[in-house]
């Protein structure tokens, strides 16, 4: 389709209400449900279905397209898929709207079977294989209980006896 995205139904793609997009621009235009989907993508996400821009002059100009459209957060996922760095770094560089923080060195991201190290210094919930609501003990606090417990039931035999 060469036609552009009516800027309403554009609203709503860039709303993440997608499917309502594509209903509507389905019932205005007559198009089939795939159609309708790759134009909405291809057209406002800046992408046809391929791979992201890797290199330099690609990339900078794919995250220019879609800032001039006020797209920040496609801007944010070109830079991530082609980079591999985290949201918050990501969107701080795109936040910074300076070109030369976008050429970052493409690297693949870590597998879960390699995490990264973590930083020295950083809190232990950042630390590698951490978690979250997984209790690491030394099992000193059974030892004490065990203990304990024994002491209560020899109390308690001696002072029947």
């Amino acid at each position: 389709m060469s036609a552009p995205i009516p800027a309403h139904i554009a609203s709503l793609w860039r709303n993440n209400d997608k499917i309502a997009a594509i209903k509507r621009l389905r019932e205005e235009t007559g198009m089939g449900l795939a159609e309708a989907k790759h134009a909405l993508e291809s057209q406002l996400d800046g992408g046809d279905g391929h791979e992201p821009p890797r290199e330099g002059a690609a990339l900078r100009t794919a995250i220019e397209t879609a800032l001039a459209r006020g797209d920040k957060i496609v801007a944010i996922k070109l830079l991530r898929d082609a980079t591999g760095i985290g949201l918050k770094d990501a969107k701080d560089r795109i936040e910074s709207g300076d070109p030369q923080q976008w050429l970052v060195e493409a690297h693949l991201p870590h597998t879960p079977s390699h995490p990264a190290p973590a930083p020295v210094g950083t809190a232990a919930w950042m630390a590698p294989g951490h978690e979250p609501g997984r209790v690491q003990s030394s099992g000193a606090w059974t030892a004490v209980f065990v203990v304990v417990l024994a002491l209560v039931l020899a109390g308690w035999y001696f002072w029947r006896a």
